[in-house]
């Protein structure tokens, strides 16, 4: 447990009383939220922002066949950041930790940009992605000791827009400077928002102070996490499952709509976007809403919503028609609205109080370990049925169908396990 818990400044009697969305701007939770945004944000910027550069950046140093290498490693040690985040935070607090993860950060991106052969970019990718994983983890595990429980659903659908602009703006950023720039600028179009990150910190988190020994051994992995008995546990499940279900669209739906629609770039990443701005235009809605039961009732259909996108994805591109897409793109991404704040409340309030902090920071190393899962066993599933070459043809294949089907059954899975949700706010 944290030596000294921020929390309580968060609930103290002389900060102003919690109703709704303007106190989220006010003092002193604006401050508050734009430090935990831009730590969030720059994780999500750099993931999207990067993706079309990569390709570039690794064919101009002559080492294209290390793409799924460093795509893979970045991956992996965001998650090990994650893993990691909580005893760097008891160890140092969350002011020093943030601060030595920035520069790793940043010392990752002057690696890139000197880069002079894929191994070496390969490099500056790893200490990238370590220093990613701990910035978001601690971000998330700043979220319940500086925001009050009813506000702490606001703040997931605040970040749930920031990935919406991240969407939006990161591919466009990062392809704009590599047409106009290059590729070695476009590896650090993230400087911005690292340089807001930097800013903002110190003014933003209150200190504390770091006891000499911790009041609980440190756990990796906290207690009832996977479990099918409690909130956290089948919380956990929820989140994972879900980003597992919408890994197949994340992996092969660009390449679909490429080959058997025709789609131009342009008019693909469109229809990518569809699916995190109808998150974000979601999130805000739901988000509001304070009456716990109907918040409850919202989440466990969530998953429901993206077994109908699966439905109509698959549908929509095995019929050619586009306008199925899209609307199972719109309900990918309100149904993931409907789930992924509450849900994320859920497990945070649940969690022992010793084990909060680890079980906070843990939430997006869980969801990039369900996407990295799920990419795996669908990827797997895909190379069986050898379904890229039959995605490509003009004829239809049923192979849409197996691989969306069994994204539809994660989704399925992700339904049976939201029952076992029960959202309420902590007594601690």
């Amino acid at each position: 447990m944290d030596q000294q818990s921020p929390h309580q400044t968060a609930s103290d009697d002389d900060e102003p009383t919690v109703t709704g969305w303007r106190q989220i701007l006010g003092a002193p939770y604006g401050l508050r939220l734009l430090a935990i945004s831009a730590g969030i944000g720059l994780h999500a910027f750099n993931e999207v922002a990067i993706a079309p550069v990569l390709p570039i950046a690794l064919e101009a140093l002559g080492g294209i066949a290390y793409l799924p290498f460093v795509y893979a490693a970045f991956f992996a040690f965001v998650i090990v950041g994650g893993l990691s985040a909580s005893p760097l935070r008891r160890r140092f607090g969350a002011r020093l930790a943030l601060s030595g993860a920035g520069i790793i950060y940043l010392v990752g991106i002057l690696i890139q940009f000197s880069a002079l052969n894929a191994p070496m970019l390969l490099a500056g990718r790893v200490a990238q992605g370590l220093a990613d994983g701990w910035i978001v983890a601690l971000s998330y595990s700043l979220i319940a000791d500086l925001f009050p429980p009813k506000l702490v659903p606001r703040i997931f659908a605040v970040e749930a827009v920031l990935w919406a602009a991240a969407a939006v703006l990161g591919p466009f950023a990062g392809g704009l400077t590599v047409q106009h720039v290059g590729w070695r600028a476009a590896l650090a179009v993230s400087v911005p928002v690292v340089a807001l990150f930097f800013i903002v910190m110190p003014f933003a988190l209150p200190k504390e102070k770091r006891a000499e020994k911790p009041a609980t051994p440190h756990r990796l992995i906290p207690p009832r996490l996977f479990t099918v008995s409690s909130t956290v546990g089948c919380g956990s499940w929820l989140l994972f499952l879900m980003m597992c279900a919408q890994s197949v669209s994340t992996v092969f739906l660009a390449y679909t709509l490429h080959h058997r629609l025709g789609l131009v770039p342009v008019k693909v990443g469109l229809v990518l976007i569809t699916l995190s701005m109808s998150w974000s235009v979601a999130a805000i809605p739901i988000g509001g809403i304070d009456n716990l039961a109907i918040r409850q009732r919202i989440m466990r259909l969530g998953p429901l919503l993206q077994i109908c996108g699966a439905a109509l994805v698959s549908t929509g591109l095995y019929t050619l028609i586009l306008p199925l897409v899209l609307v199972g793109q719109v309900f990918n991404g309100v149904g993931f609205a409907m789930a992924f704040a509450s849900a994320s409340h859920a497990v945070i309030e649940d969690a022992d109080p010793e084990h909060r902090m680890t079980t906070s920071a843990l939430l997006p190393s869980l969801e990039t370990s369900g996407f990295v899962f799920g990419s795996s066993v669908i990827g797997g599933l895909a190379s069986l049925l050898g379904a890229q070459s039959l995605l490509a043809a003009q004829t239809p294949t049923a192979a849409i169908f197996y691989l969306w089907g069994a994204s539809a059954c994660l989704s399925g899975l992700a339904f049976l396990a939201a029952k076992g949700v029960t959202v309420k706010l902590r007594q601690d």
